[in-house]
């Protein structure tokens, strides 16, 4: 059974604020501004299927954003974030991009990096997935925030017609069947990231698994100081030509994949409250970064601030529980 929340009822000087908590406590914090409009007509209507957070929404026009302050883990999940707009326009901004999306387009974007999304009067379906459940490197996906991903054929078209299909059932979908719907989400997403990566199949056959194997050796190993594509090659009986090449077909290099990995162990300990007496240097180093300088620039280059601004925020940041109050639809 759905779990609804909505803004009716309530004094219309309540609501725009009621809102922001309701959507801080489902999707994170973050900052919501809405025009005085006299009131806020906002609904949400919630399901779990599977490993996913399904969320039927319908509200006015208003701006949401999230700045680096906010950028916590949930639960200790970290998760992607996929909307479909049903009705209305929105744009959104993430990682240096800005895109227009508009009824019918699939909006992605990564729910541990700074974003906007301004909205005009909508109806979507907003799928909360935890990144874990998504089988492509993390690197890879992050080269796609804050973009689109329906396409007029394949996968990114089918996916879209799958959910849009999903909003439209309603209560129908719930039940015991709503673990293999859930599962089913994640592999039309996953199919639509992919097509959108490269254009074409992910790296076939036994490519794919030495692939996965080598990432999760590169993932096991990220605090070596000596991690290179020549140490990674040799554990793994490949030529460093070879190893090159088995990362291209995947569309993404060697190093980029180990940065970004290290870059993403670095901010999870800086927001890790009872190693806050560490120092951002050494947090740095434990995770491979010799040279804190380098380190800070490429930390404010990829998550919007330095990394001591992040830990501090965080530090001072009390996150409410959230005060909405929720009936069974």
């Amino acid at each position: 059974m759905p779990t609804l929340v909505s803004t009716a009822g309530l004094p219309p000087r309540e609501q725009v604020e009621f809102w922001r908590n309701v959507v801080s406590d489902a999707f994170g914090p973050l900052q919501l501004r809405a025009g005085d409009t006299g009131g806020f007509a906002g609904r949400i209507a919630s399901r779990t299927l599977g490993p996913v957070q399904v969320s039927d929404v319908r509200a006015p026009a208003h701006v949401v954003s999230r700045a680096a302050r906010h950028m916590t883990t949930r639960g200790g999940r970290e998760n992607y974030k996929f909307c479909l707009l049903l009705r209305g326009s929105g744009v959104i901004e993430q990682a240096g991009r800005r895109v227009v999306a508009s009824a019918g387009d699939l909006v992605f974007y990564d729910l541990s990096r700074p974003m906007e999304l301004v909205l005009d009067a909508h109806h979507l379906l907003a799928l909360t997935v935890p990144r874990s459940a998504i089988p492509l490197p993390a690197a890879h996906v992050a080269d796609l925030a804050g973009t689109l991903l329906a396409s007029r054929q394949g996968p990114g078209r089918l996916t879209v017609s799958f959910l849009t299909s999903l909003a439209a059932e309603g209560d129908a979908v719930d039940g015991p069947h709503g673990q293999y719907l859930g599962e089913a989400i994640v592999n039309m997403v996953t199919s639509a990231l992919s097509e959108r990566l490269s254009g074409e199949s992910p790296v076939p056959g036994a490519g794919a698994e030495l692939l996965q194997c080598i990432t999760d050796w590169i993932e096991r190993n990220l605090h070596r100081p000596d991690l290179s594509p020549a140490v990674i090659a040799h554990a793994h009986h490949v030529s460093v030509r070879q190893l090159h090449r088995i990362f291209h077909a995947a569309g993404m290099t060697v190093a980029a994949h180990v940065r970004t990995r290290r870059m993403d162990r670095c901010r999870r300990e800086l927001s890790t409250a009872h190693l806050r007496a560490d120092r951002v240097s050494s947090i740095a180093a434990r995770w491979g970064f010799s040279d804190a300088a380098s380190f800070s620039r490429a930390f404010r280059r990829i998550y919007g601030c330095a990394p001591s601004d992040y830990r501090a925020a965080l530090a001072d940041e009390d996150v409410e529980d959230g005060t909405a109050h929720r009936q069974p639809a």
